[in-house]
């Protein structure tokens, strides 16, 4: 019986680089759907975080925020949903990210406060838990963009 031995060449598979993808585009489809949703359920809280954040946000500000985020991370979700439109989702998904990761640094080693703008489960999470969720996602997000601008990996 002849047998093949196969030798690893240090290169990923057309199938497992899509097993990639797919598993990166469901994870932030399930991630931005369920933030956006769970703060557009609770623009109030929202709100009030944003208003009381220590950034200073002004009134006017924190209210087009409470807005713009959620509906900006649905619409990332649905970018990401459509092909047409993946990489422009996955652009805008790292973009996002890394404001919100800064913006997490910032709480965790500056501000003199910690106030929450999470909403759902996610608000059960330490700060310092939610900026490992943030870079995970962010790693996620950019290593899917890049997956997505070089199809032929």
């Amino acid at each position: 019986m002849n047998q093949m031995k196969y030798k690893y060449q240090g290169k990923l598979n057309g199938t497992t680089i899509n097993f990639f993808k797919l598993g990166i585009a469901l994870y932030l489809i399930l991630l931005f759907a369920y933030t956006g949703f769970s703060k557009l359920i609770d623009t109030n809280a929202l709100f009030t975080t944003l208003r009381n954040a220590p950034l200073f946000f002004t009134e006017h500000t924190a209210d087009i925020l409470s807005w713009l985020i959620p509906l900006g991370e649905i619409g990332i979700a649905g970018a990401i949903i459509f092909e047409d439109f993946r990489k422009i989702g996955l652009l805008s998904s790292v973009i996002l990210l890394s404001l919100f990761t800064a913006y997490t640094l910032w709480i965790v080693f500056i501000s003199p406060y910690e106030p929450c703008t999470c909403g759902g489960i996610l608000s059960l999470l330490s700060w310092k838990q939610h900026l490992l969720l943030n870079t995970i996602s962010l790693v996620l997000a950019t290593t899917g963009l890049y997956f997505e601008k070089n199809k032929k990996l």
